[in-house]
């Protein structure tokens, strides 16, 4: 019985996860609160939903709803790519998140209440993030749960009140 549940629990994980963890007062992440590469402004905007900390948005221009919930979030950084030209179909050619040259990070994540040890119960959400390059820095563009296709910046449904 142990094994199955073992067995269970490891197909629930993203492939090859040891999540990344952040919470009020929590990081794994040394480059949260950092913008000086794509991944660390994807983080950085993970923290700032996370923590509910609209000085960690605005450090990425991000913004979020008032009313945010801190939460403790653990996800998995699944892919980080450039977009090309050769990928924007004509549906996305005027979608003002989907460019070429910005970077689309791809994340699993869950959430819970910053006072439990972990999310094991919860279960994995898919979010999208675009991201762009201004100068040293990076922004984020938008961010999306991956089904919801042409609604960027809507919170996941990890983040929202239960």
């Amino acid at each position: 019985m142990t094994r199955l549940l073992l067995l269970l629990l490891a197909l629930a994980a993203p492939a090859g996860a040891n999540p990344s963890r952040v919470a009020p007062g929590v990081a794994t992440s040394p480059c949260i609160g950092e913008a000086s590469s794509a991944r660390c402004a994807a983080e950085t905007l993970i923290a700032c939903l996370a923590r509910a900390e609209r000085a960690l948005c605005q450090r990425v221009g991000a913004t979020v709803e008032a009313g945010l919930q801190p939460r403790l979030v653990e996800y998995v950084i699944e892919r980080e790519s450039v977009i090309r030209p050769d990928e924007i179909s004509e549906d996305l050619r005027d979608v003002a998140w989907f460019k070429p040259g910005y970077v689309l990070v791809e994340v699993q994540l869950r959430a819970c209440a910053p006072r439990l040890a972990a999310c094991e119960e919860e279960e994995w959400e898919e979010l999208q993030i675009y991201l762009r390059q201004r100068d040293a820095r990076w922004e984020v563009v938008a961010w999306r749960a991956s089904a919801e296709p042409d609604r960027p910046g809507e919170l996941p449904e990890a983040f929202r009140e239960r």
